[in-house]
């Protein structure tokens, strides 16, 4: 019977003993706090309309408020949250009885379009194509702008049947988590 007791009685203070070492642990009953912010990517540009006008053959124009090729029109503001690149792309330009096509150098029928940006204001030498995405930014801080801008350059001929019509195509903007 002695033996019985000194078991339980061992139990039952290291059951005492546990509770008295668990006990206050729990009742503190620690929290951690957690933050997060999201990876946002996203842009806004100032311009969306480029109204050229009526171009003559080999026609040079610039998207600029004063017509110079050193005046970057238009600014690109990092909306998001991360570092972004961003790529430009185009199209071609459609309407009227004769389509033009974007290549790298302007031809009959065929047109160039470049673009820059704030590093090089008065070089345009990013090439905007329609079949793929080009660089004209990268590493754009969070809340970061650049200024950038585009030359155009009309086709050397002109098909002589062309009714004059107003064309039009696209330009994209795309950006993406700078790595």
């Amino acid at each position: 019977m002695r033996k019985i007791r000194r078991v339980a009685l061992s139990l039952v203070l290291a059951v005492l003993l546990t509770l008295g070492l668990v006990g206050p642990a729990l009742a503190g009953n620690p929290t951690v706090a957690i933050t997060v912010t999201a990876e946002v990517v996203s842009i806004t540009n100032t311009e969306s309309v480029w109204g050229i006008g009526t171009v003559a053959v080999d026609a040079v124009v610039y998207f600029s408020a004063t017509g110079s090729q050193d005046d970057d029109y238009s600014q690109i503001e990092n909306t998001g949250t991360v570092a972004i690149d961003v790529e430009i792309q185009g199209t071609d330009i459609e309407g009227g009885d004769y389509d033009w096509t974007l290549a790298d150098a302007a031809g009959s029928e065929i047109y160039s379009l470049y673009a820059n940006n704030a590093t090089t204001p008065t070089v345009y030498d990013k090439e905007v194509k329609d079949a793929s995405y080009v660089d004209i930014l990268t590493d754009l801080a969070a809340d970061g702008t650049s200024d950038w801008s585009m030359k155009f350059t009309a086709p050397t001929a002109f098909n002589a049947a062309d009714d004059g019509e107003e064309k039009s195509a696209t330009i994209t903007l795309v950006a993406s988590k700078h790595t």
